[in-house]
């Protein structure tokens, strides 16, 4: 835009009563800077710099705070911008910094993940970035219930982990540990709380309650369900089935209202057993093989790889791979066990738990992350899981029917005789 300016400045034709002398001509640098902000407005990386100062200085009231915030995940959903000015403006530490001070109330916090999210969602250069404030403790301890951390924070502090996590092997591999204990906690948000379980089994239990948002709960099913599908994971569907009846469109939460929905996917089932497709093998000049999860050729040895925003993931394409670190999670941590006994005897839910129907979209949600446990991974179900999910699906069976059944869990008849199969 300068550089037009200039142009038109050099090139202008002005009347020739009004042609200045030789001692008055004016270049673009005399112009006064407040002018051609006025013109042109102030550059990306000066307003950042602005909202950063706002955010983080106390003695601003908490609506100015808020809306530097807003303002600033306004700027940075620019790639370019997450990506030079956060890290070369050494923004990315005062950023976190918000979400740990004293003065950050709740919204400034909710409103800090929510900057943060939107910094890092499919952008490895970005999260590798925040990665090095070691910023895992903090986004996990906002997942408990408590009177610092409103519903509304949770839900922001999934949204932030789903950008953070998702196609970021080396980030989900920081969740074992101890000082992070991130799958416990995501395991948690997503039940209410493990002594739920214990309950059903009929062991004792202590005071805690369940989180009271079905919202909190929703989404952390889903992050789930995201980690633990194969990257790139393509597949047919048979020939007697219509051909979008296996397909899973994902919107996933990219805006203040975070709404999730189920991970993209093309499932397909073989007419007798499922098969889940590989990622393929690239053979480099040295004779290793390298996975490509998302079937794109992995780079030859010594070509050039440009920096940009996914550079990691042509550097390490097992990088975008969670779906194996996730399974073993799931199986390790307890989660399968929370999954199921979630969607077999839900938890109460509202602020008083006065809401104890299932919720229809965390039931959903969590048997397509049973689908894809089971059938497109061939994840281990124990004898007990097995019988608690298949008596409870006939019952459900009996009491919907078949047809209303599949429409509630958003199964083709294929899918769920699959899954079925699996649970004899």
């Amino acid at each position: 835009m300068q550089s037009i300016l200039r142009w038109a400045i050099e090139n202008s034709d002005p009347q020739p009563s009004e042609t200045p002398s030789q001692g008055e001509q004016r270049t673009l640098k005399d112009l006064d800077p407040g002018i051609i902000d006025m013109i042109l407005g102030k550059p990306d990386s000066e307003q950042m710099k602005e909202d950063m100062a706002v955010a983080t200085d106390p003695s601003k009231s908490e609506d100015d705070r808020i809306n530097a915030l807003d303002h600033l995940e306004m700027l940075i959903e620019s790639i370019d911008n997450a990506n030079a000015d956060l890290e070369k403006l050494k923004l990315w530490e005062p950023l976190h910094s918000i979400l740990t001070h004293e003065s950050s109330t709740q919204d400034i916090k909710t409103q800090g993940l929510w900057v943060v999210g939107t910094a890092v969602q499919n952008n490895p250069s970005a999260q590798d970035a925040y990665l090095s404030h070691n910023p895992l403790p903090t986004l996990v301890d906002f997942l408990n219930p408590s009177a610092s951390n409103s519903a509304a924070t949770r839900a922001k502090a999934i949204y932030t982990l789903s950008g953070l996590l998702r196609h970021n092997a080396p980030a989900l591999q920081l969740l074992n540990r101890p000082e992070v204990d991130g799958w416990t906690k995501l395991r948690n948000a997503l039940q209410g709380m493990l002594d739920h379980i214990l309950r059903i089994l009929g062991a004792t239990t202590d005071s805690r309650h369940p989180d009271p948002s079905i919202a909190v709960r929703r989404k952390a099913i889903f992050l789930l369900s995201a980690l633990l599908m194969p990257s790139g994971e393509t597949h047919t569907p048979p020939s007697s089935a219509p051909p979008d009846a296996l397909r899973i469109t994902n919107t996933d939460n990219t805006t203040s209202s975070s709404t999730e929905e189920r991970p993209t996917t093309t499932s397909t089932l073989s007419t007798s057993v499922p098969t889940t497709t590989q990622p393929t093998a690239t053979t480099t000049a040295t004779g290793a093989n390298i996975l490509t999860p998302d079937h794109r050729p992995a780079p030859a040895d010594g070509a050039p790889i440009h920096a940009n925003s996914h550079s990691a993931h042509l550097k390490d394409p097992t990088r975008s791979n969670t779906s194996s670190l996730t399974l073993a999670a799931l199986q390790e941590h307890g989660i399968l066990d929370a999954v199921i006994s979630g969607i077999t005897v839900p938890v109460p839910h509202g602020e008083d738990g006065e809401h104890t129907d299932a919720d229809d979209d965390f039931e959903e949600k969590g048997m397509h992350l049973l689908y894809t446990y089971a059938v497109v991974l061939q994840g281990d179900l124990s004898q007990t899981q097995k019988e608690t999910l298949r008596k409870w699906a006939e019952g459900e069976k009996a009491k919907l029917g078949e047809a209303k059944l599949l429409e509630k869990w958003n199964f083709s008849k294929e899918e769920y005789d699959a899954l079925i199969g699996k649970l004899a």
